[in-house]
C-alpha cells in the first residue's frame, strides 16, 4: 500500500507503546507477505522479548526462528499459502467474509482506503484484503509516513474492527490447525495473541 501526498508541518510524536504496536504490525506484514529470510529469522530470534501476555507466544516464535532454516520455512510458506490452485490456507479477508475472492468486502475496503489516502502499489500482485496488506495499513495509520499523518485511535479502531477483526481469528485458527504448518503455527499463535490485545484495547478506548 502507498498513500497520496499531503502536506503537514509537524507529525505527532509517537508514544513508545504505539511504536511497539507498529513494529509488531510491520513484522506480521512481512511474515505473511513472504517467508522470512535468514536475516529476519535471526532478528526475531535475538530480539528482546515483550512482557505480559505476548511473552509466551513470542518466545515460541523466537525459538522456532533460531532452529528452523530459512529454506524450510520458505517451503512451508509455499505449501500453505501458495499451493497449486487455491492455497490450503487463505490470507484474504473476502474469502472469510463472503466465501469468495474479490467480493463486496474488498470493494468496501478499497473505498475506505481511498478515503484515507491510501492506494495500491502497482507492483503488488495481492489484493488489498491480504492480511499482510492490512497489517501494513495499520502500521502506517499508527506511525504516519512522508505522505500521511498518523491516524487517531478512533480511526484505527474503525479500520481494525471493520476490516481485520471480523475474520482474522478464523485465519489464524486455520493456520494453527493445518497439519503442514510448523513455523507458521508459531506465527499464527503470536498474531492471534497480538490481535486479541488490539481488539480488547479498541473495545475499551
Amino acid at each position: 500500500m502507498s498513500a497520496s501526498p499531503v502536506n503537514f508541518e509537524s507529525p505527532r510524536v509517537i508514544a513508545s507503546e504505539d511504536q511497539a504496536r507498529a513494529d509488531y504490525y510491520a513484522l506480521l506484514a512481512s511474515l505473511f507477505f513472504r517467508a522470512p529470510d535468514d536475516r529476519l529469522l535471526q532478528a526475531i530470534a535475538l530480539a528482546e522479548p515483550p512482557e505480559g501476555v505476548l511473552a509466551t507466544s513470542w518466545q515460541l516464535l523466537a525459538d522456532a526462528s533460531s532452529l528452523i532454516p530459512a529454506e524450510v520455512v520458505s517451503e512451508e510458506y509455499a505449501t500453505v499459502f501458495v499451493g497449486v490452485g487455491r492455497p490450503p490456507v487463505m490470507l484474504f479477508g473476502s474469502f472469510y467474509l463472503a466465501g469468495f475472492m474479490m467480493e463486496k468486502p474488498l470493494a468496501e475496503l478499497r473505498d475506505d482506503l481511498a478515503k484515507m489516502g491510501f492506494a495500491r502499489v502497482a507492483e503488488v500482485r495481492e489484493s488489498e484484503d491480504h492480511l499482510a496488506a492490512l497489517c501494513d495499513v495499520m502500521r502506517a495509520m499508527i506511525l504516519g509516513n512522508v505522505s500521511t499523518k498518523p491516524f487517531g485511535t478512533a480511526e484505527q479502531r474503525t479500520f481494525f474492527m471493520t476490516h481485520v477483526n471480523p475474520w482474522v481469528f478464523c485465519c489464524t485458527k486455520n493456520i494453527w490447525e493445518y497439519d503442514q504448518t510448523n513455523y507458521y503455527k508459531r506465527v499464527a499463535a503470536f498474531a492471534q495473541a497480538f490481535f486479541e490485545i488490539e481488539a480488547e484495547a479498541f473495545q475499551i478506548d
